[in-house]
């Protein structure tokens, strides 16, 4: 049995700040947000998701780094530990390409709440002419990682990442948005009330990790604070050429 199972709601409430962390790295929503303000220098919105006693949050800053080394630090599996709050231990489980891969992510909470895990599937997508880059990531099952007795199984329905080049400088904007159930016997009212503060502790950590001196720059992204080159024009057609004398004689 859970640890979840056997304290009253009471010591809960006494050490879930750390769930905040809970709603990792979905699909963007559209209408309806409502600003709850700034936290940490992040604007955070939250929204209701019919059918569902969780709210979905929503961060956004703008942040002196370069783009291509939040997204280095962002797509590294080896670099979760810098930035993902409350981070305990990782797993690849298939990796199709760069932009694409499932992953096995750990938790650790302090007593008495058990610990969580997820199984994640995220699939990014690169706009070279927009300068962006976006991510979507949600729980999926997976043969390689089933429940175990180490962790409450959360359940992430969409997080959406959007990483954009700020040009004029090195300065890149990130937006995110998250819905997800951390599960266990916790109430929603309290993973809403954590949770809120969730966008601000995973932008700012990932932008503290992009900006450690010994991250490399992406060399996919290093030119997308420069401005596009403008196109070429396209080439003048060069003026037919007159009918010879030849060609105009009548029976020719």
């Amino acid at each position: 049995m859970h640890a979840d199972r056997r304290f009253p709601v009471i010591r809960l409430v006494l050490s879930l700040a750390v769930l905040a962390s809970l709603a990792l790295p979905a699909t963007a929503f559209a209408e309806g947000w409502e600003s709850v303000g700034t936290i940490d220098g992040v604007r955070v919105w939250r929204k209701q998701v019919e059918g569902s006693k969780k709210l979905a949050f929503r961060g956004e800053v703008t942040a002196n780094v370069h783009i291509a080394k939040v997204i280095s630090v962002f797509g590294d599996a080896k670099s979760r530990r810098y930035w993902v709050d409350r981070w305990k231990a990782d797993k690849e489980l298939e990796v199709k390409s760069p932009l694409e891969r499932t992953y096995w992510i750990r938790f650790g909470l302090p007593f008495p709440v058990s610990d969580r895990d997820y199984v994640l599937h995220t699939k990014a997508e690169v706009d070279a002419a927009k300068r962006v880059l976006t991510a979507r990531i949600k729980s999926v099952p997976h043969p390689a990682k089933g429940i175990d007795d180490c962790c409450v199984r959360g359940d992430v329905t969409s997080t959406y990442y959007r990483i954009e080049a700020v040009q004029g400088g090195e300065k890149t904007k990130l937006t995110v948005e998250v819905h997800t159930d951390p599960r266990g016997m916790l109430p929603s009212w309290l993973v809403n009330l954590i949770q809120k503060g969730w966008p601000a502790k995973t932008l700012n950590g990932l932008v503290r990790a992009a900006q450690r001196p010994t991250v490399t720059a992406h060399p996919r992204f290093v030119d997308w604070h420069k401005a596009p080159e403008p196109e070429a024009p396209a080439p003048t057609p060069a003026p037919a050429a007159p009918p010879t004398a030849d060609r105009e004689r009548p029976g020719n």
